[in-house]
């Protein structure tokens, strides 16, 4: 086949959530088929791995990232648009129109758009057979941030604007033909999502709402590290609201009810940091902001235990999978464990108030080898359902089947 690839990440370095999905997926599609990729860059410092992302594509252009800036007057004029501020202002003419020549120029069997944020220039291209890979369901992350706010005039304010999400969301996936999501949930609301829409390229293929989960490298499953007893471990950018939230709520007020039994107990936070005020967490000598690390595997794997009391935004946490693979016990919230086919009290434990995920957290510190229990079997399941070359191999499935199914029924 030949595939055009839309992404609003550059794949490499594989770093966060997108990234790892993004890059795992297109270097499988790229060894097996001719592979051509349109990409938005972060940061130039992106441009430094073109090789790395060169080695699966046939041709990558890449163009820097709009910035979004909400405060600006035009972000508050797109409020009344039928079109989301942030897709109006993260908008790249320079990305449309090599989108538009390479399609004029080869003839593609498939356009592939990385997350929503792709969608409206792969939906563009001329190709027979168009995939949406849906990293989260959009809307229900607004939907989730309105329904968490306390504010009666936030609420009113969020309520619009994921309604609107909804619908601009439910316009932009009914232009393809086939949608991989992460989760059967999210399958679910991709489905009822469409099914209040009037027309969908979908409409008989209804099948191909696939789930293709997330996954993890298999080499975290041989990695080992010696356990560093009552240090716990959070993961992720807080930069972005859901991970901040979280630390948020471990500092307040899961570490307090924690330190009753276990005083000498440590947290690190990893992931980026810059421009986030850290003095909204209380201080503590014994909470840790790393800021960006390179190499996660030594951190996490060393924890005794990886805690993500997450209750905001969607799809499926790579980090949760990446310390399964990595031998680290994993409490969370119902929530943040969503999309993840595990059972509470085998595989992970769970908790939704701070009371729960201290007492779920305290099993494991008073009771290492229970912790390792829980570890082992997290480990195996990730080992069976959740590494990358699989997965990525369903996902080649999905796009190869459905464009034949396609060409059949013409």
């Amino acid at each position: 086949m030949k595939i055009l690839a839309i992404s609003t990440w550059f794949p490499y370095p594989p770093d966060n959530g997108s990234k790892a999905r993004a890059y795992n997926l297109l270097r499988h599609i790229g060894a097996h088929h001719s592979l051509d990729m349109i990409a938005m860059c972060q940061s130039k410092k992106d441009l430094n791995h073109m090789d790395e992302v060169q080695a699966f594509c046939r041709r990558v252009a890449v163009f820097p990232e709009p910035q979004f800036v909400p405060q600006r007057v035009s972000s508050w004029s797109g409020f009344f648009s039928p079109t989301p501020r942030y897709f109006r202002e993260h908008h790249s003419v320079q990305l449309e129109a090599v989108t538009d020549q390479w399609s004029r120029e080869e003839e593609y069997d498939a356009a592939v758009a990385i997350t929503l944020g792709s969608a409206p220039y792969a939906a563009k291209a001329s190709a027979p057979f168009k995939v949406l890979d849906q990293h989260t369901v959009e809307y229900q992350v607004i939907r989730r941030q309105c329904r968490a706010e306390r504010s009666v005039l936030k609420r009113a304010r969020y309520t619009p604007t994921w309604m609107k999400a909804a619908k601009f969301e439910r316009s932009l996936a009914s232009e393809f033909d086939a949608i991989a999501v992460v989760s059967a949930s999210e399958q679910a609301l991709m489905e009822d999502l469409l099914s209040n829409g009037s027309t969908s390229r979908l409409t008989h293929h209804s099948s191909l709402i696939t789930v293709i989960p997330n996954g993890v490298d298999p080499a975290l499953l041989d990695y080992h590290a010696p356990k560093k007893q009552g240090t716990l471990i959070f993961t992720g950018a807080l930069s972005y609201r859901p991970n901040c939230d979280a630390v948020l709520t471990l500092c307040r007020d899961v570490l307090p009810i924690l330190r009753r039994q276990f005083p000498e107990v440590r947290l690190r936070v990893t992931g980026r940091n810059e421009g986030i005020d850290t003095k909204q967490f209380p201080i503590d000598p014994q909470v840790e902001f790393t800021g960006y690390v390179e190499d996660i595997r030594p951190v996490v794997a060393s924890a005794s235990a990886l805690v993500a009391p997450l209750k905001l935004g969607g799809g499926t946490r790579l980090k949760i999978l990446e310390a399964m693979a990595l031998g680290t016990p994993v409490v969370s919230t119902p929530m943040g464990a969503e999309g993840i086919e595990a059972e509470n009290g085998v595989h992970l434990l769970l908790g939704e108030s701070a009371d729960d995920l201290a007492a779920q957290t305290a099993k494991i510190l008073s009771d290492p080898e229970f912790g390792e229990w829980i570890a082992k079997n997290a480990r195996e399941l990730v080992r069976e359902r959740y590494q990358w070359p699989a997965i990525a191999e369903d996902f080649e499935r999905m796009i190869s089947l459905g464009l034949e199914k396609k060409r059949n029924e013409h």
